[in-house]
């Protein structure tokens, strides 16, 4: 077995999972070349967890998975090494299934020839990156094109809502699941407010607004936000906006994010585009009331959750639908929103998509 499939779990999932016989020979475990332009790295260590995680469940679970990650951020010679090291593999190495994880990385992922071509799409890579206002820029316009058409040539393809799917070529849909990027719930779960301050070193009487993104993104619309915070101030004036964001250090380390959510009072989405957002999930994991801007499944995900509310890109309006979720505060209806999407359960259905994958036989463009 070569060293880089490195497996967590003695009981082979994957394919393992058919019950066989007694007496025959239960199957090998699934081989997985995963490759993926969104992955950790010391220069920016929060960019790609959620890609991280799901490789780390999906090796629990059996499958022997080797990464090729691409460092996009160092430059275009790290795609183009990253594509020399995938063409190498049709000499060198046998897996059963290769995951592109995004766009980019899909394209990449092709270049391996001898197994069926999975690809996620996580959101701008479908639908166009969102950066200011209006439609998306022509750039990722272009790009988004491009990787619609990648899913002709895919054995199976994996958006993160309906929405997405939708924009997929109408005869590739066929063959598309819809699987939401899973929870950490073991470290996105309820604890009390106090003691998330207390560990934080928060006022225990100030009221927060948590805003949990990359501000100086243009598809974030923080701008928005900070608008929203503003109209609110007018009703409610001791509500502070919190900027929760990891690579900025000197605002939030890597590992506090579960805490932040905790002791907030409620998260702010103000997204021009997204697939299906984590911050959601891991908030209502946390039982924090969200209120957001329409974009990806955010409306399926609170439907229900008292407090939480889905709302125009407006800042009035956002500021009204705050105002309810503060009053309303935490409801274990938010957690057992998200109760079927923990990581490991998102890993089981991935496991299936390879399963379907294989048995399509498309292992050619």
């Amino acid at each position: 077995m070569p060293a880089a499939y490195a497996t967590h779990a003695s009981r082979p999932v994957g394919r393992a999972l058919t019950v066989s016989p007694v007496n025959e020979t239960p199957s090998p475990p699934l081989r997985v070349l995963f490759v993926t332009n969104a992955w950790p790295h010391p220069a920016k260590p929060s960019h790609g967890a959620h890609a991280a995680r799901e490789v780390a469940a999906l090796r629990v679970a059996g499958v022997r998975i080797r990464v090729v990650a691409i460092h996009g951020h160092a430059g275009r010679r790290a795609y183009a090494a990253a594509a020399a090291q995938v063409a190498r593999c049709n000499r060198r190495c046998e897996h059963d299934v290769v995951h592109g994880y995004l766009g980019h990385a899909g394209a990449v992922a092709r270049l391996y020839l001898r197994a069926p071509l999975v690809v996620t799409y996580t959101g701008s890579d479908l639908l166009g990156d969102h950066a200011g206002p209006g439609s998306a820029t022509a750039k990722s316009r272009v790009e988004a094109a491009a990787f619609r058409q990648l899913a002709r040539v895919a054995a199976a393809t994996i958006t993160q809502s309906e929405q997405m799917e939708d924009v997929l070529p109408a005869r590739c849909r066929a063959r598309n699941h819809v699987v939401p990027t899973g929870v950490a719930l073991d470290r996105f779960r309820p604890m009390p407010r106090d003691e998330a301050r207390r560990r934080l070193g928060w006022p225990r009487d100030e009221r927060v607004v948590l805003f949990a993104a990359d501000p100086s993104r243009g598809v974030k619309n923080y701008p928005l936000a900070v608008e929203a915070h503003r109209a609110l101030q007018a009703s409610h004036p001791d509500v502070r906006l919190r900027v929760a964001w990891s690579d900025r250090r000197d605002t939030m380390p890597l590992d506090e994010l579960p805490l932040w959510m905790n002791a907030a009072d409620a998260l702010l989405l103000t997204s021009r585009s997204e697939g299906s957002p984590s911050v959601v999930k891991e908030a209502l994991a946390t039982e924090l009331p969200v209120v957001s801007t329409p974009v990806g499944d955010v409306a399926q995900l609170v439907r229900g959750v008292p407090g939480c509310h889905v709302r125009a890109p407006d800042a009035r309006a956002l500021a009204e639908a705050l105002a309810d979720a503060l009053a309303q505060g935490r409801s274990p209806a938010a957690s057992a929103a998200v109760a079927g999407l923990g990581v490991a359960a998102v890993a089981r259905r991935v496991i299936g998509v390879y399963e379907s994958a294989l048995r399509s036989g498309r292992r050619r463009p």
